[in-house]
C-alpha cells in the first residue's frame, strides 16, 4: 500500500490544508495490519554519542524497526563531534539505514537539550538581550544640556512627568531620542517634576541552560538567521536530496526565552500601531492609574509574540521552504508554561508558530491514579495548539517516558498512552533507544537495553497499540462542545486561575474541550448563531476563565457570542481590568454586566439574550455534576456521550473525532484498579462497532436504537482498558463477542536459558587519589577541556596473565588506551564519574613494557567545576600473587594532544608529573562505589512460557475461532504471543485474551508467551 497522505508525518504536517482523507477501507487495513505507513505515529529518540561503531548504531536501528516504529529522531546525546565530520559520519549511517528500511528520520537541532544553546557554542553577539535603564529626575522649567546619555545599544530616551505616588503620567511621555547630539541631550523641560529615562540593552550572558550557556536571541532576526545558517543549513547542504523524503523534520527540545529585548520587538510594536515609549516605561517603571496594567501586559505580549514569530516562525518558514516540518516542545512542566524565561510567559504564543503542538512527559510527573494539576493536563495544552491553530491533521506529539526508569512497566505505559491519546496527543516519541545501553544511566528506560531488557518483546505490542489509536484519531475533524479561553499573559498582571482543574471537571463529566488563546478567539473564530466556528472546530460553549485582567476585544467578542445565542460560562471570579491600551476598567465592567449582570455563584442561569444566549457563573471549583446539570440540563448542550442513568463517571474519559466520514470515539477507563460497567447514550451516524486497538480487531456490540442518530449500549471496561467506538454507514458482518468454547490446555515446556549479563568483577578504589594536570587546584575548579596522561606498566616475561582489570573514573569523561589501542571510553555524561567503570585489558597487554594512556576531559559545568582522574589496575597471573597499581603522581601529564602520545614509542620526557588533588573519599567527590557501573537493568526477570497443545485434527479456521486465554499473569499483565513460530500479537492489561486463529493449525501447536509466564494457559475453540 502506498503511504497515505494522512498517515505520514511528512505529507500531513507539510500540507497547507489537511490532506485528503483515506477511504474507510484503506483506514481499516492500516488499523488491522500495521504496515510501515501506519507506524509513522511512533518515532523514538535515537541517541548518538560519537563513540559508537557502525555496527552498534545499526544494531540499535534494528531495534527501532523490530519495535514497529515508523520514524525516529536522530539526537546527539551529546555528540562528541556535533556538526563535525564525526556527527555527519554517524548521521550518514542512520540515514542510509532509514532509506533501506523505509523509515523516516527527524533531526534533533542542537548539541543536547536545551535547544538553541549549542552546548555553549553561541557567541555573545548572537545571545539573548536584557533591557536596562537609567534615570535622571529633573525639575522644570529649565533648559537641559545633559552629556553622557549616548549609548551604543540605545533603545530610546524618554521623559515623563512624575505625578502622585512617584508614578509617570502616560499622556506626558516625550520621546527625546532624536534630540541627542553626540551623546548630549538638548531639551527645554516644561514646568514640573520630570523623570528622564534612558533605555538600552545588554547581552544577557550565561543565563540559559541552568545558568551555564548563552541562549540564542530569538527576538532578533539576525540572531535567528545565524542559528539557522549554523545548524539547519549545513544539514540541508549535505542531504538536500533526502529532505522531504527520508528526512522529514527538525526537532527542538526545551528551548528557553532568556532576556526581554530583541530587534524585532520595536518593529512589531510599530506594526500594531502602539507607542514604544508607553510600553518601555510601563515595563521598566510605573505609569499612573490604569495605564500601567495595559502597558505592562502589552509589552509582555509583544515580546512573546516577537520571539515566537522570529525564532519559531523563522524555523518553521525555513523548514517548509526545504520540504520538512518544524516540531518540538518547551519546558511546560509545572509553572514553566508561564515562565517568562522558559516560554516567553505564554508557551502557546511561541508554539503556535511550529507545525504541531508538542509536550514532554518525564521523570515520573504523572502516574496512574494521580491527578497532580501541575502536570495532569499537559496533553490538552499540546493538542489545543494543533486544534485551534489548524495544524495539519491535528497532529500533536509527546516526547514520552524519559526518566521514568528501567522499571517502568508496560501497564503504566499503556495507561499513560491512553491519558495522552484521549486528550488529543496522537504522535508518540518514546525516550529512548540508546546504542550505549545498558552501559549508561542517562534518563532510562532504554526499551531494548542492549538485549538485556526482558520486557522488550512487549514494546511492539505497545507500539502497535498506540499506532492503531493514532491511525483512527489523526486527520478528519476533532469534535468538542466546549472552548475554554486560555489565560496566557493574564497570569502576569493580576489574579488568574489556571485551566487544569476546570478542564478535568469537564472531562469527568464527559465534555471534551480545547484551550482557546485570546488571539485565536479574536482573529480566527467566527460566530454563527449559537456556535463558534474555528477552522474545523465547532464549539457550543465558551468558558471565560477567572482572570482579573483581560483584553478588551476578547471580552467584547464574548458579549457578541452571548448576544447571538451562545452559551457563556464564568467561574470563580470575573474580569475587572483591561489589558488593552485605550480601554479602561469601566468598559470591562460594562461588558461583564452585559453578559452576566450582577452575577453571584450559582448553577442558575444569570442572563439570557434575545437570540437565546445563556450565561452562567459558577463557584471557584465547579464539580462534574454541576457542569453536567448546567450544560446538559439547563443549556441543553449534550456531552460527548452520556451515561444513561445520569450519574457522572469520572473514570471514563472520551475523545470524539470524525474520521473518513465516520464518528469515532475513544473511550478510556482511567481507573487502573477497577473494572467499570456503564450504560451509554451516544449520538453517531450509523451502526456502532467496537474496535480493539490492542488486538487490531472489530466486533459488533449489543445496542438499543433510540432514534435515527442515537443509540444506547452497555459497556464494561477492565482496569485501564480502552476501546474505539466506530460508527459504520451500515451493518456489517462482524464477529460478535465469542461465547464459551472448547478449552485445550497448553502444557508448559522447560524454560530456555536466560541471557548472560556481562557484569565484570570489581575492586575498590580505597587508597587511590584523584590527579589532574598541574595547572591549578583542580579540586576547586579547572579549565574546561581535555588533559592527557601516560604511564608505563612492566609485565614479567616469565608470568602468564590470567586476567587484567582497570577500574577508573574521570570527572567528567575519559578515553583509555593500552599500547596505542583504544580500549574504552565514556564521553558526554557529566555525572557518570559517580560510577567507576571496570575495563578488561587482558588482551591488550604484552610481556615486558606496556603503555597506558588516558585522555580525561572536563565538561562545562556549574562553577567551581572541579576535574579529576582516578583509577587502579589489578593483574592476576596463572601462578603467584597479583600485581596492582594506581594512577598517581608518577604518571606524566600534558595539556595538549601530541602525535603518537598513546604509544610506547612516544617520548614523554617533556611532560609534567600529574598533580595529586585529593584522596579518594575527600571532597569534592567523596567515596565512590566501585561496585557500581553505568549499567542500567530493571528489576524484572524474564520467565518465558513455552508450551505445546493439540488441536483437533478436524480443526478448520473457516468454521472455528481460536483464542489464547491465560490466568495469573505476573508481575505485569502483558504478553507478546507467538504461535507455531509466528507472531500472533499481544496485549497489555486485561482482558488476558487474544485471538490466534490465523496462526493455529490442526494437531500439534507450540505457544510462546513472553516475557512472563502465566500460571496457566489454554487455547479455546469457539464456533463462528
Amino acid at each position: 500500500m502506498n503511504h497515505l497522505a494522512s498517515m505520514t508525518l511528512l505529507l500531513t504536517a507539510l500540507a497547507a490544508v489537511p490532506a485528503a482523507e483515506p477511504t474507510f477501507t484503506e483506514l481499516e487495513a492500516l488499523f488491522r495490519d500495521q504496515p510501515m505507513a501506519a507506524r509513522r505515529h511512533t518515532g523514538p529518540l535515537y541517541w548518538m554519542h560519537g563513540d559508537e561503531t557502525q555496527a552498534q548504531l545499526e544494531r540499535e536501528l534494528d531495534n527501532v524497526v523490530e519495535g514497529h516504529n515508523g520514524t525516529f529522531t536522530a539526537e546527539p546525546r551529546p555528540h562528541r563531534d556535533w556538526l563535525g565530520p564525526g556527527w555527519y559520519r554517524d548521521l550518514d549511517i542512520a540515514l542510509a539505514y532509514a532509506k533501506r528500511s523505509d523509515l523516516t528520520m527527524i533531526i534533533y537541532d542542537d548539541y543536547w537539550w536545551p535547544s538553541q544553546m549549542m552546548g555553549g557554542r553561541v557567541p555573545a553577539k548572537w545571545g539573548s538581550k536584557r533591557l536596562q535603564s537609567t534615570e535622571l529626575v529633573i525639575d522644570g522649567p529649565r533648559d537641559i544640556a545633559e552629556p553622557g546619555l549616548g549609548e551604543e545599544n540605545l533603545v530610546a530616551l524618554i521623559a515623563g512627568r512624575v505625578v502622585e505616588g512617584d508614578t509617570i503620567d502616560a499622556d506626558s511621555l516625550v520621546d527625546l531620542t532624536g534630540a541627542l547630539r553626540d551623546g548630549v541631550l538638548h531639551w527645554q523641560a516644561p514646568a514640573g517634576k520630570w523623570r528622564l529615562m534612558r533605555f538600552f540593552w545588554r547581552f544577557n550572558g550565561n543565563q540559559g541552560g541552568q545558568q551555564r550557556f548563552i541562549s540564542v536571541d530569538g527576538a532578533s532576526p539576525d540572531c535567528v538567521d545565524w542559528f539557522l545558517n549554523t545548524v539547519y543549513q549545513p544539514h540541508y547542504d549535505r542531504y538536500k536530496d533526502d529532505f522531504g523524503k527520508t528526512i522529514v523534520g527538525y526537532f527542538y527540545d526545551e528551548p528557553e526565552t532568556q532576556g526581554d529585548w530583541g530587534s524585532d520587538l520595536p518593529k512589531l510594536i510599530a506594526e500594531r500601531g502602539l507607542s514604544l515609549p508607553r510600553l518601555l516605561v510601563g515595563y521598566r517603571y510605573k505609569l499612573a492609574g490604569e495605564a500601567q496594567t495595559a502597558a505592562f501586559y502589552t509589552y509582555l505580549d509583544c515580546f512573546a509574540e516577537s520571539w515566537g514569530r522570529t525564532m519559531y516562525g523563522g524555523m518553521s518558514r525555513w523548514c517548509r521552504a526545504h520540504g520538512v516540518v518544524s516540531m518540538g516542545h518547551f519546558m511546560e512542566h509545572a509553572g514553566d508554561l508561564f515562565s517568562r524565561g522558559m516560554s516567553g510567559g505564554n508557551m502557546v504564543q511561541l508554539q503556535k508558530y511550529s507545525d504541531m503542538g508538542g509536550m514532554d512527559l518525564v521523570v515520573g510527573q504523572v502516574h496512574p491514579g494521580q491527578r497532580n494539576m501541575a502536570f495532569y493536563q499537559m496533553p490538552k495544552l499540546a493538542s489545543s495548539v494543533s486544534h485551534v491553530y489548524h495544524k495539519a491533521d491535528d497532529i500533536a506529539f509527546s516526547e514520552t517516558f524519559g526518566g521514568y526508569g528501567q522499571d517502568l512497566t508496560y501497564p503504566e505505559m499503556k495507561w499513560l498512552t491512553d491519558w495522552q491519546q484521549v486528550r488529543g496527543v496522537n504522535f508518540m516519541i518514546p525516550h529512548s533507544f540508546n546504542p550505549r545501553a545498558p552501559y549508561d544511566r542517562d534518563y532510562p528506560p532504554y526499551f531494548a537495553n542492549g538485549g538485556l531488557e526482558p520486557r522488550w518483546p512487549l514494546y511492539r505490542v505497545w507500539a502497535d497499540y498506540t499506532n492503531r489509536l493514532s491511525t483512527m484519531l489523526t486527520g478528519g475533524a476533532h469534535v468538542a462542545p466546549v472552548a475554554l479561553l486560555y489565560i496566557g499573559q493574564s497570569v502576569h498582571v493580576g489574579r488568574a486561575t489556571r485551566p487544569e482543574e476546570l478542564t478535568t471537571a469537564l472531562q469527568d463529566a464527559q465534555y471534551d474541550c480545547d484551550w482557546l488563546p485570546y488571539d485565536a478567539w479574536e482573529q480566527d473564530a467566527t460566530l454563527a448563531a449559537s456556535q463558534i466556528a474555528l477552522h474545523s472546530e465547532r464549539y457550543r460553549v465558551l468558558v471565560v476563565p477567572p482572570v482579573e485582567v483581560i483584553p478588551y476585544a476578547t471580552l467584547a467578542k464574548v458579549r457578541d457570542f452571548f448576544a447571538g445565542g451562545g452559551v457563556v460560562v464564568g467561574y470563580g471570579f470575573l474580569p475587572t481590568r483591561s489589558a488593552t491600551i485605550g480601554h479602561d476598567s469601566a468598559e470591562i465592567t460594562a461588558l461583564r454586566e452585559a453578559i452576566w449582570g450582577d452575577a453571584r455563584p450559582s448553577t442558575a442561569v444569570c442572563r439570557t439574550s434575545a437570540a437565546g444566549g445563556r450565561s452562567y457563573f459558577l463557584g471557584a471549583k465547579p464539580t462534574p455534576a454541576e457542569l453536567k446539570a448546567v450544560l446538559g440540563g439547563d443549556a441543553k448542550v449534550r456531552p460527548t456521550l452520556e451515561t444513561v442513568d445520569g450519574a457522572v463517571a469520572p473514570w471514563l474519559h472520551v475523545l470524539h473525532r470524525r474520521r473518513a466520514g465516520r464518528d469515532v470515539f475513544l473511550l478510556c477507563n482511567q481507573d487502573h484498579q477497577a473494572t467499570r460497567t456503564t450504560s451509554l447514550r451516544v449520538t453517531g451516524d450509523g451502526e456502532p462497532e467496537l474496535w480493539d486497538a490492542m488486538r487490531g480487531q472489530a466486533t459488533r456490540p449489543k445496542f438499543r436504537r433510540l432514534d435515527v442518530g442515537t443509540v444506547e449500549l452497555d459497556l464494561t471496561l477492565e482496569p485501564s482498558e480502552s476501546t474505539l467506538l466506530v460508527f459504520a454507514p451500515s451493518r456489517r458482518d462482524l464477529r460478535g463477542t465469542p461465547g464459551a468454547g472448547q478449552p485445550v490446555p497448553i502444557v508448559r515446556q522447560a524454560n530456555p536459558p536466560a541471557p548472560a549479563v556481562d557484569e565484570q568483577p570489581h575492586f575498590p578504589l580505597a587508597d587511590c587519589s584523584w590527579v589532574w594536570f598541574p595547572e591549578s587546584n583542580a579540586a576547586q575548579g579547572a579549565a574546561v577541556g581535555p588533559r592527557y596522561f601516560r604511564a608505563r606498566l612492566a609485565l614479567p616475561a616469565e608470568r602468564r596473565v590470567k586476567a587484567a582489570r582497570f577500574v577508573l573514573s574521570a570527572d567528567n569523561e575519559f578515553t583509555l588506551y593500552v599500547n596505542g589501542a583504544k580500549v574504552a571510553e565514556r564521553l558526554g555524561d557529566g555525572e557518570a564519574w559517580r560510577a567507576p567503570q571496570t575495563v578488561d585489558i587482558t588482551k591488550q597487554l604484552v610481556a615486558g613494557a606496556n603503555q597506558l594512556a588516558i585522555m580525561a576531559g572536563n565538561l562545562p559545568g556549574t562553577p567551581p567545576n572541579p576535574a579529576g582522574l582516578i583509577g587502579r589496575w589489578k593483574l592476576e597471573f596463572e601462578q603467584g600473587e597479583p600485581l596492582t597499581g594506581a594512577i598517581d603522581a608518577t604518571w606524566r601529564a600534558a595539556a595538549t594532544e601530541q602525535p603518537g602520545w598513546t604509544t610506547a614509542a612516544y617520548d614523554d620526557a617533556g611532560w609534567a608529573p600529574a598533580k595529586v588533588v585529593a584522596k579518594h573519599g575527600d571532597g569534592p567527590w567523596g567515596a565512590l562505589d566501585s561496585s557500581r557501573r553505568p549499567f542500567t537493568l530493571g528489576s524484572a526477570k524474564a520467565d518465558p512460557f513455552e508450551g505445546r497443545c493439540e488441536l483437533p485434527a478436524d480443526f478448520d479456521p473457516a468454521q472455528s475461532r481460536v483464542f489464547l486465554e491465560v490466568e495469573d499473569l505476573a508481575p505485569e499483565e502483558a504478553a507478546s504471543v507467538s504461535l507455531n513460530g509466528t507472531y500472533a500479537g499481544g496485549f497489555i492489561g486485561r482482558p488476558l485474551r487474544l485471538e490466534v486463529t490465523a496462526c493455529a493449525k490442526p494437531g500439534a501447536n507450540t505457544v510462546s508467551i513472553l516475557p512472563f509466564a502465566p500460571k496457566s494457559a489454554r487455547l479455546v475453540l469457539s464456533k463462528r
